[in-house]
């Protein structure tokens, strides 16, 4: 028999879970570290975060602290040391960060598409660099955070070219006319006057039921009715609107006077004459006279054309019919915003237009050596295109926000752009009359007349009838030129910072022009052969102690200043080559982060 020799058979179970137990071990090991890493990381994470966040407060609190002054005199404000400065104020207000060493620099400066300038004075930024250092929990060693942040100054200014306000409160009447013809109503002084010592805020008329949100207002078109009665509601709000007499309740009743009138005039833009940008919250908070809006807003949906009244009156040989018309486009403009962008661009006001005028039997002329001479029929035109520019808020100088005081006032620059401007009034005469042979012959004239009419002249008392055509212009014209306006509220937001010169003719300064002459019925081609003649003529007419001066040209001028031109100059601060510019009002330091 034979028999088998086993041995033992060892089984697998006996190994079993030794490689589950070495794998457990070391993952616990490999988990304890990515978790130590993990926590250290973390840590450092919201370590970063909380130096951005805390750098992104100083720097938007100490942006706050920009308002003109120089860098010497920001230095305390920054200074981590002081324990009165702006920075450890904010620090105390943010006290939760993680990390330990904390440490914070301050720089001033300016931030310009993202390029930092340290040197720039005044500063308009503040760059803020915030540090810390964070222990590790499970490593060895400390890692360093550090962020940086940049806070910008945003200053909004509001300036206006021209203001009705100003016009008004001079008490001069004169303005009525055309301000009435504006408006198409009939209110007195006192109602204009109390629409200018009203105060309201765009952000009051964006709130109203009638408009609703400052994009609503100052985009698209509203109704001119809508933004009457927007005002009126604004205005009623008040406990002054309840007091019969008072300033408040005249607005609101002269409002009303000019809502009756306002279904001519449809739809208006007023972002067209009111240049803000309905996100810019100071700018709507900035109080506007009622009667600036109200009279502006009538330009928003186009050119207004003004009647002219009366133009002749108390004016010698000038007949009643007078052709063409005058518009009056983009009166009293406001803009508000930050220098040197699109929305602190204001257009001037631009008065354009060609009037015919004729003559009749106009003052006969005694001309000395010569005799009495008759104009007896004459024409004219008066063009008109002056304004058509721009104003811009502009810096440098940068905006700078006082007190508010005589002594401490705003201050903000506007450059006014205008574009060439022309006003001028252009006569042209017809002077005849039968003068004395030997009266030509004592001007030097013999001889031509020999030549001209044959020797068929006669001598003694004969006499041959002339005549001579001339143009007289008064006026001037001017290329477009820069001005800026520095403005300081107070005073400026009443009384204006004048650019240009005043819109006016002179009868003194006539610039005369002989274009033809006739002597019994002869052309001469060579006027020089007549100067004599012509010149004793002339002079006749451009003396200011002549008849046609002190008769008929220097009542004309007079009545377009103190009816027409004058008064519509007034209503909108127009003047030649330029504008009267006023400040509305100015905050600064609004804050805002960079880069």
């Amino acid at each position: 028999m034979i028999r088998r020799l086993t041995t033992p058979r060892r089984t697998r179970r006996d190994e079993r879970g030794a490689v589950a137990v070495l794998v457990g071990v070391l993952m616990a090991f490999v988990l304890v570290g990515i978790a130590a890493i993990a926590v250290d990381l973390g840590v450092q994470r919201v370590a970063r975060r909380d130096m951005q966040a805390l750098a992104d407060v100083l720097a938007l609190d100490l942006a706050r602290e920009i308002d003109g002054r120089s860098q010497a005199q920001l230095a305390a404000e920054g200074n981590p040391d002081n324990p009165a400065s702006a920075l450890r104020d904010s620090m105390r207000r943010n006290p939760d960060t993680v990390g330990e060493d904390l440490r914070v620099e301050v720089d001033w400066g300016s931030y310009v598409n993202g390029t930092w300038d340290t040197a720039t004075e005044p500063p308009s930024a503040v760059k803020v660099v915030t540090r810390s250092n964070v222990g590790y929990s499970f490593t060895s060693g400390a890692g360093s955070v550090s962020r940086t942040a940049y806070g910008t100054a945003s200053s909004t200014a509001c300036y206006r070219l021209g203001s009705f306000v100003a016009a008004v409160n001079t008490g001069d009447s004169s303005i009525l006319g055309p301000l009435n013809d504006l408006l198409g109503v009939n209110l007195r002084l006192v109602s204009y006057q109390a629409l200018a010592d009203v105060d309201i805020t765009l952000a009051e008329l964006a709130a109203s039921s009638r408009i609703g949100t400052p994009e609503e207002l100052l985009t698209g078109t509203i109704t001119y009715s809508d933004l009457v009665e927007a005002t009126i509601e604004a205005l009623s709000r008040r406990p002054e609107s309840k007091q019969n007499g008072s300033t408040v309740a005249v607005a609101i009743s002269a409002l009303q006077t000019v809502l009756g009138a306002s279904a001519a005039v449809g739809a208006i833009a007023l972002g067209d004459v009111l240049h803000v940008t309905p996100t810019d919250a100071a700018a709507l908070d900035v109080a506007l006279k009622v009667l600036d809006i109200i009279a502006s807003a009538q330009m928003a949906n186009g050119s207004h054309f003004l009647e002219i009244s009366n133009l002749h009156a108390g004016v010698a040989g000038l007949g009643n019919h007078i052709s063409g018309s005058l518009a009056l486009i983009s009166a009293a403009q406001m803009a508000c915003g930050r220098p040197n962008t699109p929305e602190t661009i204001a257009r001037n006001s631009q008065l354009s237009g060609t009037l015919g005028l004729e003559f009749f039997n106009l003052p006969s002329l005694n001309v000395p050596a010569v005799g009495t001479l008759q104009t007896a029929k004459g024409d004219g035109s008066l063009v008109v295109d002056v304004g058509n520019g721009t104003g811009q808020l502009i810096a440098p100088p940068e905006v700078y926000c006082g007190d508010g005081t005589a002594t401490d006032p705003h201050k903000y620059s506007v450059r006014v752009q205008n574009s060439l401007a022309t006003y001028r009034l252009s006569l042209n005469l017809k002077v005849t009359g039968d003068v004395q042979i030997r009266v030509l012959e004592n001007l030097g004239l013999g001889d031509l007349l020999d030549g001209l009419l044959g020797g068929l002249l006669g001598g003694g008392n004969n006499k041959e009838d002339i005549e001579v055509n001339l143009s007289l212009s008064i006026g001037t014209t001017e290329p477009g030129s820069p001005s800026v306006a520095n403005l300081q509220l107070p005073p400026n937001d009443t009384i204006p910072v004048q650019t240009g010169s005043s819109i006016y003719l002179d009868p003194s300064a006539i610039l005369p022009t002989v274009t033809s002459v006739k002597i019994g019925g002869k052309s001469i081609t060579n006027l020089s052969l007549v100067g004599p003649l012509t010149s004793a003529i002339v002079s006749t007419l451009t003396s200011a102690s002549g008849h046609f001066i002190s008769q008929t040209v220097a009542p004309l001028l007079e009545n377009l200043d103190e009816m027409l031109i004058g008064p519509v100059a007034k209503m909108v601060g127009l003047r030649f080559n330029g504008a009267d510019v006023y400040a509305a009002g100015a905050v600064c330091g609004l804050p805002r982060l960079s880069g």
